[in-house]
């Protein structure tokens, strides 16, 4: 085999595929991404035949690889593999000729890319056609104003994430804040609060939600729609360790724990009190400057000052000298 020199998608390799079994790639090493999916758990011969689907989700190839390296990856996440196109009869005996992808090497795993379904990607796309609000400048906006912003936050009804997020949150008086109980693991219930709730007084909705079981339905499509249909910004903040749920993904900020949020709204007056800090050295500093502008001129009006007086001490010792010498002249001349 020749050193790797292309990287394919699974969609690139099917269309070069479709009507042929012969391409430029045959004999290439190769650099295949997608999802890792498991189609069967029979071992044929020392390979199995898994399948690999790309990030559209239409297009899949079958793959070939061994135990050792099946026992590497896991079901569902996102692989670099190396390996090269393999023709081979089918799996059925049907006499079917198959184009496969032999799995010599995983080269990376990608974590932070997920695999959606059209439906989950229609719902992202229409979030990028809703504003982006500056949800730091309203904030900062009103405090600085002199006002207190409102913030609604959803919670569970037995959560402790009020806790969590009020922990980093010092200035707690700096805001407006109400508190919502709703079951946030019931679809019907967070739609039912976010349809019939009067947000004209809200600033910024919050949904907090600690880790564990439940989460998938934030991946509700029925929910996602209705938060991006909100008329007012929103964040979450919602805990665990596993790849970001839909909601996430289409709120306005995604936190990944309750006490991430609080110490975002602690950031926001932290900014507003530097802010205020940094005017009021602006403020001593000028005072500071008029202070030394002023004894400045004091001082050089008293230089100037002290100047005419040495010089009107001169001119008169100047005319006294003069008188003095006249006279001696008048009486040396008349004598």
């Amino acid at each position: 085999m020749s050193e790797v020199k292309s990287t394919v998608s699974v969609a690139t390799l099917q269309t070069l595929y479709a009507n042929s079994l012969s391409s430029t790639l045959d004999g290439q090493l190769l650099l295949l991404e997608g999802f890792y999916f498991q189609k069967n758990g029979r071992l044929y011969g020392k390979y199995f035949y898994d399948e690999i689907v790309g990030k559209d989700k239409q297009h899949r190839i079958t793959t070939q690889l061994t135990s050792a390296i099946r026992e590497t990856i896991e079901v569902g996440k996102y692989y670099q593999f190396e390996g090269f196109l393999n023709k081979a009869q089918s799996i059925s005996n049907d006499s079917k000729l198959n184009v496969l992808f032999t799995i010599t090497k995983v080269v990376k795993h990608e974590k932070k890319v997920q695999l959606i379904s059209k439906v989950e990607y229609d719902i992202i796309q229409a979030r990028f056609e809703r504003d982006f609000p500056l949800i730091d400048d309203i904030l900062l906006s009103k405090i600085e104003n002199g006002l207190t912003p409102s913030v609604d936050i959803i919670t569970g009804v037995q959560s402790t994430s009020k806790d969590d997020y009020m922990s980093q949150l010092q200035d707690v008086n700096s805001y407006n804040i109400r508190h919502h109980k709703c079951n946030l693991s019931s679809k019907k219930d967070i739609v039912e609060f976010i349809s019939s709730f009067d947000f004209r007084s809200t600033d910024l909705l919050i949904i907090l939600r600690g880790g564990g079981s439940g989460l998938e339905v934030f991946n509700e499509i029925e929910l996602c729609k209705k938060a991006i249909e909100l008329p007012i910004p929103f964040i979450t903040g919602i805990g665990h360790d596993a790849d970001k749920t839909l909601l996430e993904k289409v709120a306005d900020r995604g936190f990944s724990t309750p006490t991430a949020v609080g110490a975002f709204l602690q950031n926001v007056v932290n900014t507003h009190k530097n802010r205020i800090q940094i005017l009021k050295s602006k403020d001593e500093d000028l005072e500071r400057f008029k202070k030394q502008a002023e004894n400045e001129k004091l001082l050089l009006s008293n230089q100037i000052h002290a100047q005419k007086k040495s010089l009107n001490v001169i001119k008169t010792l100047v005319f006294v000298l003069i008188l003095l010498v006249c006279f001696l002249a008048y009486k040396f001349y008349f004598n």
